[in-house]
């Protein structure tokens, strides 16, 4: 359902400094109905919406919260470079590569650093992972560094991570899916031993969002979202709408009708 104009949060009610992420003054109803869930709590999140409806900014308001830990009493940012990591995971490159503009436009001038972690990127050494904020990756690319570099560090930042950010979860259902699927249940696995109780690891948070997820109830198990944590959007929320058509076609003599 779309709000009233009365009910959609105000970029105002965030933090002053966190204000001007955002070139608007009022998210919209999808933004304004996920607002406390992203950036008023901790709890894992499953979103379907449709394309163009205002998904990234979900993503960027749990980085917000995340980023909350850094404000002092006064409204002071104390950033702590690689502190606490928040990994991006989607299907393409394009996509990564876009996030990436972006982010380091609107995160870059707090010092947080981004790394771009895919197939063209050589810089993606264990130092450059290490001090990395935000890492924004493809499934392969991350399977690839966490699986086969543990010699060169490659598991040394994982107890840092604190927030996985999943674009397109719909993949799962796709071929490449079984890599998605075997570095969420990784994340899992390590935040479950004892020795990551005092990491950030240990409360790692997951947000996954897609146009498309027909079993949403079965995502949101696995990554153990709660009940207020799933929602689902319908195509209300497109900012064009769709109009679907079904022309007729002829049926001509001695053709088989079409199965």
């Amino acid at each position: 359902m779309i709000m009233d104009s009365y009910s959609l949060k105000s970029v105002l009610d965030l933090p002053e400094l966190f204000q001007r992420t955002f070139s608007f003054r009022y998210f919209n109803s999808l933004q304004s109905e996920c607002f406390s869930g992203c950036f008023h709590s901790d709890m894992n999140m499953v979103i379907s919406a449709p394309t163009g409806s205002g998904k990234t900014v979900l993503f960027e308001l749990c980085i917000l919260r995340l980023l909350t830990r850094f404000l002092s009493h006064d409204g002071k940012f104390n950033h702590m470079k690689g502190l606490l990591k928040t990994i991006y995971i989607a299907p393409s490159k394009a996509l990564v590569q876009e996030k990436l503009r972006d982010w380091n436009l609107k995160f870059g001038s707090w010092g947080i650093n981004c790394l771009e972690m895919t197939g063209d990127n050589e810089s993606c050494n264990a130092k450059n992972i290490q001090e990395s904020d935000i890492i924004l990756t493809t499934p392969e690319k991350f399977d690839a560094v966490t699986r086969n570099r543990i010699r060169d560090g490659g598991l040394s930042f994982f107890s840092d991570i604190a927030l996985i950010v999943i674009d397109e979860v719909h993949l799962l259902n796709d071929p490449r899916g079984a890599v998605l699927e075997a570095i969420v249940s990784r994340i899992k696995m390590l935040s479950c031993r004892p020795e990551m109780n005092p990491c950030p690891l240990a409360q790692v948070r997951f947000l996954a969002v897609s146009a498309t997820i027909p079993n949403i109830q079965d995502i949101a198990e696995w990554l153990m979202v709660p009940p207020e944590g799933m929602k689902r959007f319908g195509e209300e929320m497109r900012p064009v709408k769709l109009t679907t058509k079904v022309f007729g076609t002829l049926q001509f003599p001695y053709c088989l009708p079409y199965e």
